[in-house]
């Protein structure tokens, strides 16, 4: 009976890679440190230049890092942001491997739930920061800052669940449907007209998990339908420019 599999010699470079990268998730390099320079890696690893070169490619690459050049340049520890999570979605998006449908109902299904959960833990600071939030929906009227602001109200919502995972998922949803929709950028006003959170924001306010839960199911299905209908308009559009073309 065929029991153990084939054992596989690691690269070089990954276990610089691993190294480096787990010393960046303990903290042992924080945000905006510098790692040490190429020649100071190869001197800690034992290794050429060619696999510290590869493996901060990868680091770079993977949003840990970012490369500067010059005389002040080197490899700076990244911010680990939700971007980092959207743009493996958006990946997965691109390839077709995930839809706007879909996206759609991960957020009918989770977003509820942390209405309910916001509307649980809510103090005077996260009042103030939803109160804040709602009220700055109308300061921009271009694209794409209003878009920024609109969803203000979703992200104070997520933080206020105090569920860190869920915090990750909702934000990372809603970063990556804003990404996507970069592509046709309906009217703000179309998509997400002003008031839309109003109900939400007061159920969370009072503290009625019931309504808070009740008003994000009925928001998020009005936000999307009328997604769906401006997404629709705009693939009409494109079709009749390249039919006249």
């Amino acid at each position: 009976m065929k029991v153990f599999q084939p054992v596989r010699q690691v690269k070089a470079s990954d276990e610089v890679f691993n190294q480096l990268k787990d010393s960046i998730i303990t903290g042992t390099y924080k945000t905006g440190d510098k790692l040490p320079s190429e020649r100071e890696l190869i001197e800690m690893f034992k290794v050429s230049r060619t696999v510290v070169r590869e493996a901060m490619k990868v680091l770079a690459a993977t949003g840990f890092v970012e490369i500067r050049y010059g005389a002040t340049g080197g490899a700076f520890v990244n911010d680990l942001t939700f971007d980092r999570l959207s743009d493996a979605w958006g990946d997965l998006f691109s390839s077709g491997k995930l839809s706007i449908p879909e996206l759609c109902q991960a957020r009918i299904l989770i977003e509820p739930h942390v209405a309910r959960l916001a509307a649980e833990n809510r103090n005077n600071e996260y009042i103030d920061k939803l109160e804040k939030a709602l009220s700055n929906e109308g300061l921009h009227n271009t694209y794409p800052d209003t878009v920024h602001e609109r969803q203000k109200v979703h992200y104070v919502l997520a933080e206020m669940c105090r569920n860190r995972f869920l915090e990750s998922i909702v934000k990372s949803l809603v970063i990556l449907i804003r990404n996507i929709t970069e592509e046709f950028q309906p009217p703000t006003d179309e998509v997400h007209p002003l008031g839309m959170h109003n109900a939400l924001v007061k159920a969370v306010i009072a503290g009625d998990g019931d309504a808070a839960e009740k008003e994000m199911r009925a928001h998020l299905i009005e936000f999307n339908d009328r997604m769906a209908a401006a997404e629709e308009k705009y693939r009409k559009s494109q079709k009749k420019i390249w039919t006249a073309g």
